[in-house]
């Protein structure tokens, strides 16, 4: 019976994440037995997840208070994580997962692992270089974390990592919940909807999420209320407050409730009670917050409030029902900074309650109209859509660039064809239909050009690589050339793909002789120079499908192209 641990070292929405993982495991491999190990702190979301059979833990405020005390030697803080882990070791695992992928979780699989086959993702060599158990692993550590275009969230990336598949199976129970809270819940629930109207059936509950883990992510409190005073009005709805068990929510949630006179209620619940909670009602309105995960884990729709710093197409609901608000992807930006935030929390005060209303009757409402275009004051909306190998994000109504988003597609269809040799036509012929004909052909053009300049950049690296390997003087020619072909890891455009993907490789080098790094290096260069030639299939054959579609899709009105 194969053993895998999970070693997730991230927040309370990352190891909700976890259970589609748990889930396609299960799945694709029976009989397999799934561990977590993750901070104590985090014990409590790990606790509802089905099918994760033991849930091990860091102490983390013991190990750090050891090691900022300077009373307690270091060697405490060592000796407090050793003796946890080296019980985890015990369990003789067939594979250790570094979910989280930071260092400390590096380390962490480092030490856990006995050979190399049971590291995935990445872990650390006995040189202290990386190693890389799949090319996914790469675009985890490398490319999604450095690119502008997120071909791929986290979740797609774990599955691909394990060799598995996401496929949204919302069919079986997926997170523990108590039978006495659902019940209580659809009670008292139902009693809500019937306060609207006799036909509880006609009557949807949305619950809105106030906090979020830093204030430029949060739904400005004037929004809300605009939201919610439109939701109280219409018969057809009924608004709830979802908030923790904590004082800070408490605070926000009465000083909320007195704009209203007290008529909203609020509804308390911790992880074990919260599954029970989202399950009976229709929607949750959340911005990146834990609930998010949960309520994809339970097949609750979302409305999505992506402001901030949030990682928008990385961590995003996954639920193919649910809609994200953000600006353009083009002009995300994802570093929080103390003045960057403040200017943040002022420009997110441009989002409409109206626009959060028109979404939601959206979400809810049969035969409630498009988005009105006015209400959209530069937001653009997405939603998740389930392809061959995970979930993507469509824009579907707002302003948006057409060109950037095109390009998002392609990277995928790249990353792809490098390293499965097929790509998804169907993403390729549902891009036409969102983003257009026009947008992707520019797209292409502009990825075109970028591609030669990085070709004859490692035509020259490799005439480098040849003079030198005949004449050693000739090195600082190849390392110029080199640095000039490392250089565009930095470009905003799909080429860097490559870029990143061979940096990472090279940096990883492991021969302990000049020759067989040079020789190495070759062979990398000859790889890139076939990724190169990946790429211009791809585009080849994404213009092939464009001109199979004779008639171009007929768009929402809505949906604006090009104008930012």
């Amino acid at each position: 019976m194969k053993r895998i641990l999970i070693v997730n070292l991230k927040r309370f929405g990352d190891i909700f994440q976890t259970q589609h993982l748990v889930d396609s495991l299960r799945r694709d491999k029976p009989g397999v037995q799934v561990d977590l190990l993750c901070y104590q702190e985090m014990v409590r979301a790990a606790k509802v997840l089905c099918g994760v059979r033991e849930v091990n833990t860091i102490d983390r405020k013991k190990v750090v208070s050891y090691y900022k005390n300077n009373i307690y030697s270091d060697g405490l803080a060592l000796n407090e994580l050793q003796q946890t882990l080296d019980f985890v070791k015990q369990n003789d695992y067939d594979q250790v997962l570094n979910y989280s992928n930071d260092k400390v979780s590096t380390f962490i699989c480092s030490y856990l692992v006995g050979r190399a086959d049971q590291a995935l993702g990445i872990s650390f060599t006995s040189r202290q270089t990386l190693n890389y158990s799949s090319s996914y692993s790469v675009v985890l550590n490398d490319i999604v974390t450095q690119t502008n275009f997120t071909p791929y969230s986290f979740n797609d990336l774990a599955h691909h990592i394990c060799d598995t598949t996401y496929t949204c199976d919302f069919q079986r129970e997926r997170v523990k919940s108590n039978k006495a809270h659902d019940k209580t819940a659809r009670n008292n629930l139902n009693r809500l909807r019937s306060s609207k109207s006799e036909d509880i059936s006609g009557v949807s509950i949305i619950g809105f999420q106030l906090f979020a883990s830093a204030k430029e992510k949060e739904i400005p409190e004037e929004t809300l209320i605009e939201t919610i005073k439109l939701v109280l009005e219409d018969e057809r709805m009924v608004p709830i407050i979802l908030l923790a068990p904590n004082p800070q929510e408490r605070e926000k949630a009465n000083r909320l409730n007195q704009r209203f006179n007290n008529r909203l209620v609020s509804v308390e619940a911790d992880f074990i009670a919260l599954p029970s909670v989202l399950k009976n009602i229709d929607l949750v309105v959340t911005p990146d917050t834990a609930i998010k995960h949960l309520s994809d884990l339970v097949n609750t729709p979302v409305v999505e409030v992506s402001l901030g710093p949030s990682p928008l197409f990385k961590q995003g609901s996954v639920n193919p029902n649910s809609i994200i608000i953000s600006r353009p992807a083009n002009l995300r930006t994802f570093k929080s900074q103390s003045i960057v935030s403040e200017q943040e929390i002022e420009k997110n005060k441009e989002l409409k309650g109206s626009l959060l209303f028109d979404v939601i009757k959206h979400q809810l409402i049969e035969d409630a109209s498009g988005f009105n275009s006015e209400n959209m004051n530069g937001f653009c909306l997405y939603r998740p859509t389930k392809v061959v190998d995970g979930v993507t994000y469509f824009p579907i109504a707002g302003e948006y660039d057409g060109v950037f988003e095109a390009k998002r597609t392609l990277s995928r269809s790249i990353i792809q064809k490098v390293f499965k040799g097929v790509i998804d036509e169907n993403l390729i012929e549902a891009a036409y239909q969102q983003i257009g004909r026009r947008n992707i052909q520019a797209a292409i053009e502009e990825e075109k050009h970028a591609l030669s300049i990085l070709t004859k950049e490692l035509l020259s690296t490799l005439r480098g690589l040849i003079q030198t390997r005949e004449n050693k003087n000739k090195a600082p020619v190849f390392i110029e050339a080199l640095e000039k072909l490392l250089s565009h890891c930095f470009d905003n455009n799909l080429a860097a793909i490559h870029a990143l993907n061979f940096r990472a490789k090279i940096e990883s080098l492991n021969s302990s002789s000049l020759e067989a790094n040079f020789k190495e290096v070759e062979g990398l260069l000859y790889e890139l120079k076939d990724y190169l030639q990946s790429s211009l299939y791809v585009f080849k054959r994404c213009e092939d499908i464009g001109h199979s579609i004779k008639t171009p899709s007929t768009r929402p009105a809505s949906i604006r192209e090009n104008t930012l």
